[in-house]
Order: C-alpha cells, then structure tokens, then sequence
C-alpha cells in the first residue's frame, strides 16, 4: 500500500505493525445499520477503547454522523468519552454504579447501567440522577431477574430509568429458538414500564427484524466490520492491519518451519518473515492457519507465530516479496471474520486484542 500523505520518516522506516484505521467505514457501517430499522434509535457500543480502534476518534465520528447515545462498560470509560465528546450524547455505563463513583457519574452526566438488586438500592440512595435497568432474560450473564418486578415495581419505577434493556444470548444463530424466548420474555418486562424506551438488540440482534428493535439498537462488533450480516446488508472493513517484511529467503523440501517444527515443506519454498506476533495481539492459535496479503495475493502463515514474529509462504508474490514491504493480515483481502475462524476465534477478540505496539494511523 502506499504512505499516508502525512506520514513521518519515522512511521515508514519502522518496523513496527500499523493499523489504518478507516473512520469514515466506521460512520458507514454505523448508518447502514441505522437504516435496518428506521423507528427505533441506533446507538454505538464503543466499549474496550472503540474496540480497540481508539474510542475518542470513533466516536467523534459517529457523533458527527448523527450518533447520539453510547455505551461503554467501565466508569472509567465513561469519563474520558465525556471528555471527548463534551455534554450532549448520552452515554451508558454496561457494568453499573460503585460506591465510590455515584456523586461523578451525576457530575459527569453518566448514565448507569443497574444490573442486580445491588445496584438498584445503591443508586437509589445516590444523588439523582438518570439510570437504566437490565434484566436477564435467558443468558445468564448479567441482569436483573424479572422476579423483581414482583415485589420492587415501585421502587424500579421510582428510579425513573431512561431505558430498559436486555442481551440476546443467541442473537448471531437465527433459528435459535432461545431467541423468541428472550424476545417474549422482554417483551413482557418492557410492558411494565410503558412509558421508557427499550432495547434488546446488539449488532446480531439487528438483523432478526422489526420485533427485535424495539426503541433503541446497540450494534457494536458491526461497526467495526464484524458479525455475519444478511445479504442485504453490506459492512465495509475499518481497519487494514499491515507488517513489515524483514527477511525473504528459500528453504528447501524436507526442512520445518518455525518453533516445535509444526509445518514441513513439501518443496523448496519461498519464504518471508515478517516482524508480527502474538506480543501485537496475533492470536498464537493463528499458526498454519492464518493468510497474509502481499498486494492481494495471498500468502499462507507456515509454523507458529512467536512473540515477534510471523513466516508466510510468499511463492505466489516472489516479485513483490522484498525486505520492507507491507503484508496486510486485516482488511480488504484479510477479511476479519474469516482471519477469526481460521484462528478459531472471533472478530471481537482480533480486534481487541490488538496491543499498543501496533501503531493506529488515523487519515
């Protein structure tokens, strides 16, 4: 790939793995799925650092696109998006209050997330302020029992919570059954609260149709690329991670690759090492299963990854296979769910995973 305009000498003579990070992809995705279903509100889930992608830029992004409410899962979280984002947009914090937090999050107009009997009482002894009531209905995880409503409705509905809320544990298999579940059971607890907006619905959830919708979306992995949409729905990729080639060399049939010999050569071999590794946040599970892109051309990951290391079969590219040339392990060619199921795990973790040594690069 070519520099960006404003590139330092420093950034392109370093061997250091980059990540383009592609903002406006990012606000595309954020509108195609605000398109999916125009009655209710689309929120961002910019949770984990914009999952891992720089939470300050991304949601300044999509404040810009018309983004209004956030959700995040830490206190802390909290705090610096309200600094990036200044008072206005909503923003919900997924794990709820603390104690020693309660008087910040009114100053800091943060909204909690209550999420069990504990939090309800801690809250309702705080300082006034907004909240709003998960309940568990059917993955275990995290939430409130629809139990409560029987025996602390007046309470709850004293708390005047601005959004009630759940989490489909099964909302990327469709034909899960669980999915109605928690849909008719929601729909159930929503009714006890008339007048305040609801919301079932994470990046999956959005594709199941109107029903699933109710008031408000929180498509998170979906706007950075990620799930499996329908069809109809397009998600363009929002990061191209590149690494630097540092060695091209041949080795011959017979001879192994890389640590514990897990990959034997069937024939003499064009080989490239390339300065990527598991410290970068490459799964270590990628080895003999990952794809490197070397300008389109795909080049297979031979033997384990190490710490800093990676080798790939660069035969098919043997012209553009030289020392200090880029090889893209996410983005257009490297498409983030698929390099995920070849490391037998998902986009969140890829994503997330990504360390600090991996330099962002912002247009």
């Amino acid at each position: 790939m070519t520099a960006e305009p404003n590139a330092s000498i420093e950034t392109l003579m370093s061997s250091r793995p980059r990540a383009h990070i592609h903002l406006s992809s990012i606000a595309a995705n954020w509108q195609a799925i605000d398109r999916l279903n125009p009655t209710a509100t689309t929120a961002a889930v910019v949770k984990a650092d914009g999952y891992g992608l720089g939470a300050a830029k991304v949601s300044r992004t999509l404040a810009r696109a018309g983004c209004s409410t956030f959700f995040v899962a830490h206190f802390e979280e909290g705090t610096a998006l309200r600094q990036a984002l200044g008072f206005g947009p909503r923003i919900f914090v997924l794990n709820g209050p603390t104690g020693s937090h309660l008087r910040t999050y009114r100053e800091a107009d943060l909204t909690p997330v209550l999420s069990s009997e504990e939090q309800v009482e801690l809250w309702a002894r705080a300082p006034r302020g907004a909240c709003a009531l998960h309940f568990d209905t059917g993955m275990n995880r995290l939430g409130l029992s629809s139990s409560v409503l029987t025996h602390r409705r007046d309470e709850l509905h004293r708390l005047q919570p601005v959004l009630i809320m759940s989490h489909l544990a099964c909302g990327d298999l469709p034909d899960h059954a669980l999915n109605r579940v928690q849909l008719d059971r929601f729909t159930e607890i929503a009714s006890a609260f008339p007048d305040t907006p609801a919301s079932l619905s994470a990046s999956s959830g959005c594709y199941l149709g109107k029903a699933y919708a109710f008031d408000l979306t929180r498509p998170g992995i979906a706007l950075y690329g990620g799930s499996t949409p329908p069809e109809t729905v397009r998600l363009e990729p929002t990061v191209t991670l590149e690494a630097r080639i540092l060695s091209v060399f041949t080795a011959k049939a017979g001879e192994t690759v890389g640590y514990a010999a897990t990959h034997t050569l069937e024939q003499n071999t064009t080989l490239a090492t390339v300065a990527l590794g598991y410290a970068d946040g490459i799964p270590r599970s990628g080895g003999n299963a990952l794809i490197g892109y070397l300008d389109g051309t795909p080049c297979p990951v031979l033997g384990r990854i190490s710490m800093d290391l990676i080798t790939i079969d660069v035969s098919k590219a043997q012209a553009e296979a030289k020392s200090g040339a880029r090889v893209e392990f996410l983005g257009a060619h490297a498409k983030l769910e698929e390099q995920a199921a070849r490391a037998g795990t998902l986009g969140y973790e890829l994503l997330t995973g990504l360390s600090n040594r991996v330099e962002r690069v912002y247009p």
